[in-house]
């Protein structure tokens, strides 16, 4: 007889030094699918539901999947429109016929205001309902804050091993392959987890970093017969949680082997720290770099030399949307203003007044403007500015990938204003930039401009690098800085790594 199984997603990335809660409608930036649609809106996506919707077709498990719901990374969940998510999630275990088995698509650094591990929670509440002996699995970001209640609550927890994230599809096949052998074979595995008292490791786990190594020895770890799955997570350090942190989870049959082999990959984590960026440039840094020839000419066309073509990127990371931050940061745009760079662009910049403004005057109108700096003008200014109204639109496009690939967004009705030499993109919502089409849904071209800023930290990559002359990462000051010591933590452990020393 076939086997039935669960599916659903919620994923949510928590920064607690964001002030503005996270609501039901902040999900439509990206997508927010129950029942039938799940299945529809999500084909040929680069999605983990994708890829277990394909093999729970190949294995002929029967599915319910209530929901499938993906929000931008912004401050803590509203209290009340997470009881409805998770009530949606857990309504067919509570009726019906029972489950064999559950797999939950989860972030895993999801803040609630009155929870500091919802995941756990819901991880918790479906045990509860399944029973010990019903395999329960989570796929994780790789950013997660792994709890115990987590670990304690699930038979297998499963992150991403790439950042930019482009291997989703790829890891929700693995997932449901290895609940396939769970429910072949009659094995149960358990989640051991590990963890040292710090913030971050293994260069924020960046693809092609020191991340590579430590990927290397969970491979090795996974080859061992009692083990399913060794799972690295890097942490989120903009929550503000007591399980802050990198942390390992091997799920397997074997508690002393497990726990032994969770405790030797955290220890190789661990000594990931000095391989791990903590300073970054600041603005001016940036434009001493971005004011050379080649950056200021009126097209890329004139730069002459061939090694010369591909704009030189700067990444706006500590206003990074992606991290939880407002993406309203006028900062480094202001700084490129200064530079009078020419044939540059900027993406983005949430702001939904200054859109209206742009409505309200028509495409080819000048205006002038307080740009950006609305959620926290203490922290990130507003920069006055006049500028010509180039294009308005709904923000609506399709992501070209390879991360997030097929999947529709929306940065909400959007302007681009043209600041001097600079096109500059203005959103609704807040939008982290990963994927070309915010400039070319935008008409910007970007692989033909001289200069780009954009908000982002290392997703953008995937994307973007490929056509780069250059990129730099540059802190202009946000909710999502590595400066680290000037967050007002009150929950996270100490003594930790890097605010107390070595520890």
């Amino acid at each position: 007889m076939s086997k039935r199984v669960l599916l659903a997603e919620i994923m949510h990335e928590s920064n607690s030094f964001n002030r503005i809660p996270t609501r039901r409608a902040d999900f439509d930036s990206r997508y927010f699918w129950q029942d039938a649609t799940v299945a529809e809106e999500l084909a040929g996506t680069n999605t983990e539901m994708c890829g277990l919707l394909s093999s729970a077709r190949r294995f002929g498990w029967r599915v319910s999947h209530p929901l499938a719901a993906s929000a931008s990374p912004s401050g803590p969940m509203a209290t009340a429109d997470w009881q409805t998510i998770q009530d949606l999630i857990l309504a067919p275990l509570r009726v019906g016929e029972p489950f064999d088995g559950v797999i939950l698509v989860l972030h895993g650094a999801m803040v609630t205001q009155d929870s500091d591990d919802p995941d756990g929670d819901l991880l918790a509440a479906v045990r509860g309902l399944v029973g010990p002996t019903v395999p329960v699995m989570a796929t994780l970001d790789m950013h997660a804050n792994v709890s115990s209640q987590m670990a304690h609550s699930a038979n297998l927890l499963m992150a991403y091993r790439t950042y930019p994230h482009v291997d989703q599809h790829q890891r929700g096949e693995h997932i449901a392959w290895l609940m396939a052998q769970s429910l072949e074979r009659r094995l149960l595995p358990q989640c051991y987890l590990a963890r040292r008292p710090m913030l971050d490791a293994a260069d924020h786990g960046r693809s092609g970093g020191p991340m590579e190594k430590l990927l290397q020895a969970a491979d090795a770890v996974e080859r061992r017969p009692e083990v399913f799955c060794a799972s690295l997570q890097v942490g989120f350090p903009w929550a503000d949680v007591a399980c802050i942190g990198p942390s390992v989870v091997v799920s397997g049959t074997d508690e002393i082997q497990c726990q032994s082999h969770a405790e030797l990959l955290m220890e190789r984590l661990w000594d990931s720290r000095h391989d791990t960026q903590l300073r970054f440039a600041g603005p001016s840094e940036a434009m001493a770099e971005a004011g050379r020839r080649e950056t200021c000419v009126e097209s890329v066309s004139d730069a002459g030399d061939k090694s010369d073509l591909g704009p030189f990127i700067m990444a706006d990371f500590a206003d990074n949307p992606a991290g939880g931050a407002y993406g309203d940061s006028p900062n480094l745009l202001k700084a490129m203003l200064e530079a009078r760079l020419l044939n540059a662009a900027f993406a983005t910049i949430a702001d939904p007044a200054a859109v209206t403004a742009g409505q309200q005057a028509g495409e080819g109108a000048e205006i002038s403007i307080d740009l950006g700096g609305c959620a926290d003008p203490e922290l990130t200014p507003p920069l006055p500015v006049s500028g010509l109204v180039k294009r308005l639109s709904d923000g609506n496009f399709i992501c070209e990938g390879p991360m997030w690939k097929s999947v529709p967004f929306s940065m909400g009705p959007t302007m681009v204003l043209q600041v001097g030499g600079v096109e500059v993109i203005v959103s609704t919502h807040p939008t982290a930039v990963m994927d070309l089409q915010v400039f070319r849904s935008q008409g910007i071209e970007p692989a033909e401009k001289a200069t780009i800023g954009l908000k982002s930290r290392n997703h953008f990559r995937a994307a973007f690098e490929p056509l780069a002359r250059k990129v730099m990462l540059v802190d202009a000051g946000g909710a999502a800085s590595m400066r680290l010591g000037e967050l007002p933590y009150k929950k996270i452990p100490r003594p930790i790594w890097p605010l107390d020393g070595e520890g």
